[in-house]
């Protein structure tokens, strides 16, 4: 065998070595092909379900009203012309419309019993003014003139509640229309009064967050912690077996004279590195496409079936005031991936630390408990992005920078904009550091548990991280 030469010697045959080896076993067929495809399989499924109930309650539920009378019992005389304007936008379009002058709902039914008994798909649609007793406080109280929008019906209408909504909906924005008009205002008057308002607290010289950016702020990290836990748990297990497997084997004894230890565990764990981003990203690209196919095949069951997802993105472009740079989508990647890759070279050095393979199972509570401690961090962190707290945004650079909480929520952070570019590459830079380190002390820890397997761990990792070169 050859004498190695670095640090890193042999890494790009362990790495090979170890990737072909993972790719030939069954679960990474499993996890690479058939669990992308059921990911699909089933957002098509769910979005053709919604488009299928879609169409279900549209068709158990049209328009079953035949004729509307609309009566503006008030002295503006707007409501009809309001409502006949309104009336060809809606789904109402196709209801026989006629306004009535000049009478009141009782006077118009009295005045057409006979004919309206006759009939039972109708509706009368009126608008009054009408004294309202309002209370303001224990002590303070006051009638007050409002406008009442009503819907009368024959006795026993058969007329659904879809198509009561849509009435009454109908007259209320009329109502507005009127009570607009009679007032003086102007049209953008009238939309500022009648939308909703939103409060804010800012700090001087900060740029202003909306309702969009703080709910993204708060989701997205949410979601991408569950994302991280589920890989980590997935594959740092898997990690150490595969580190001790072949540590009981004369063999490796050989190999390690010729290929360095780092270079021996930086090599595997690399290679499963590459392999949990790969599934991973086959995983969220079926999930695109499921998205994809499932809108087409949702608007061949239903041509009015909106995709969600597209809503949400637009949203977030629209009023989220969320753009990628390519230097924010270059460092989110490497923040995912050394953020992962340095959870796994700690199960590394825990597995590394271990004779037999029965060992990884009781020692790998030690890298779980600093999972989920980062775990818990990177949350209470996300929570307090909606609490707003004063010290806020000095927890959110402390968790983005320490490398156990940053793996859970820097991608996130940098793309959406909380943290900056200096920041993030900071933390990309301290979890390269702490990879490389962590390779390092497993590799002589790993050398050590081979060639000293007769004496403790403690000791074992003091000669290989103190001991002096002998000299030659």
């Amino acid at each position: 065998m050859h004498k190695r030469n670095g640090t890193f010697s042999g890494f790009g045959k362990v790495f090979c070595f170890t990737f072909r080896h993972q790719a030939e076993g069954k679960g990474f067929k499993f996890a690479t092909f058939v669990v992308p495809f059921l990911l699909m399989s089933l957002v098509v499924l769910i979005m053709s379900i919604i488009a299928f109930n879609n169409v279900k309650k549209t068709k158990e539920e049209p328009v079953n009203l035949d004729k509307l009378y609309v009566i503006d019992e008030t002295d503006y005389d707007m409501f009809g012309s309001i409502v006949g304007y309104s009336i060809s936008s809606t789904d109402l379009k196709d209801v026989a419309y006629k306004s009535i002058a000049n009478m009141t709902t009782d006077a118009y039914l009295k005045e057409n019993k006979d004919s309206l008994a006759e009939e039972n798909g109708w509706g009368i649609l009126s608008l009054s003014k009408e004294i309202k007793h309002a209370e303001f406080g224990d002590d303070n109280t006051e009638d007050r003139e409002v406008l009442v929008v009503r819907l009368t019906l024959p006795k026993d209408s058969e007329v659904n509640s879809s198509t009561k909504d849509k009435v009454l909906e109908l007259g209320s924005v009329a109502a507005k229309g009127v009570s607009a008009t009679a007032s003086e205002i102007t049209t953008e008057q009238y939309m500022i009064l009648s939308g909703s308002h939103v409060s804010q607290i800012i700090e001087a010289g900060k740029k202003e967050d909306n309702m969009i950016l703080t709910l993204v702020r708060y989701i997205g990290p949410f979601l991408f912690t569950i994302l991280m836990y589920t890989m980590l748990l997935l594959y740092c297990m898997g990690m150490g077996k595969n580190l001790v497997v072949e540590k009981s084997s004369k063999l490796m004894e050989m190999l390690l004279t010729s290929i360095s230890p780092v270079a021996l565990v930086a090599g595997k764990v690399a290679a499963i590195i590459c392999v949990a981003l790969l599934q991973f990203a086959l995983w969220i690209s079926s999930v695109v496409l499921g998205l994809v196919v499932g809108n087409v095949v949702a608007k061949m069951i239903d041509p009015s079936f909106v995709n969600p997802i597209n809503q949400l993105i637009d949203l977030l472009m629209d009023y989220g005031n969320i753009s990628f740079t390519p230097v924010q989508v270059i460092l989110a990647l490497l923040a995912l991936i050394f953020g992962f890759a340095s959870y796994c070279v700690m199960a590394a050095v825990i597995a590394s630390t271990c004779a037999k393979a029965e060992e990884v199972a009781q020692k790998q509570g030690l890298l779980n408990l600093i999972i989920i401690a980062g775990y818990a961090f990177a949350i209470m962190v996300a929570l307090g992005e909606v609490s707003k707290e004063g010290s806020n945004y000095t927890m959110m650079i402390v968790a983005d920078l320490i490398p156990f909480s940053a793996a859970f929520r820097l991608p996130v952070d940098v793309l959406i904009g909380s943290v900056s570019n200096g920041i993030a590459a900071l933390s990309v830079g301290i979890m390269m550091i702490l990879t490389v380190v962590f390779s390092i002390l497993a590799g002589k820890v790993y050398k050590a548990q081979v060639f000293l397997s007769g004496n403790s761990i403690v000791s074992n990792a003091k000669r290989a991280l103190f001991k002096k070169k002998s000299k030659e």
